[in-house]
C-alpha cells in the first residue's frame, strides 16, 4: 500500500492520492489552515465507519441477505493532553436488511474481532463502540 501527499498552498493544505483516487486534507482556519479538506483525525473515524460497512456488506452478501439501506455515524472524544488521541468512540449503525438480529450481530461481530484493521487500530487506544440499529 502506498499513498503520497503533497502541499497545495502556503498554509496546511495537502493533496493525498493513492493510485487514481485523491481527496483534500487542511485545518481549521483558526489552526492558520483554510478549512478546505478533511482533518487527519477525521479521516480516521471515515476509515472506521468505511471498514466496517465494506466488511458487515460483504458478510451480508455473501450470506445473500437484501440490504435495503446502510448508513453510520461516528462520535468520538479525544482527550485534551497531547497528543490528542480519541478516548471513546461511538460507531452507530443503520442498516435497514432481511437477515435475522442473529446474523447482523454476528457481522458486526466479525468486524469488530476479524476483519476491520480500522477498527483494531483505534481500539488499541481508544474505547471503540459499535452499536447497531435496524433502519
Amino acid at each position: 500500500m502506498k499513498i503520497n501527499l503533497e502541499r497545495i498552498d502556503d498554509g496546511f493544505g495537502m493533496k493525498a492520492t493513492a493510485g487514481n483516487h485523491e481527496l483534500l486534507l487542511d485545518t481549521a482556519e483558526e489552526f492558520g489552515g483554510k478549512d478546505q479538506g478533511f482533518r487527519p483525525m477525521q479521516l480516521m473515524l471515515i476509515s472506521l465507519a468505511g471498514c466496517s460497512a465494506i466488511d458487515i456488506i460483504h458478510i451480508l452478501k455473501k450470506g445473500r441477505h437484501t440490504i435495503g439501506s446502510y448508513s453510520s455515524e461516528v462520535r468520538a472524544s479525544r482527550r485534551e493532553a497531547m497528543p490528542k488521541i480519541f478516548e471513546q468512540i461511538d460507531l452507530v449503525i443503520k442498516v435497514d436488511t432481511d437477515a435475522s438480529d442473529a446474523v447482523l450481530e454476528r457481522a458486526v461481530q466479525l468486524t469488530k474481532t476479524k476483519y476491520c484493521s480500522a477498527f483494531a487500530v483505534l481500539e488499541a487506544s481508544a474505547k471503540v463502540n459499535l452499536i447497531l440499529e435496524r433502519a
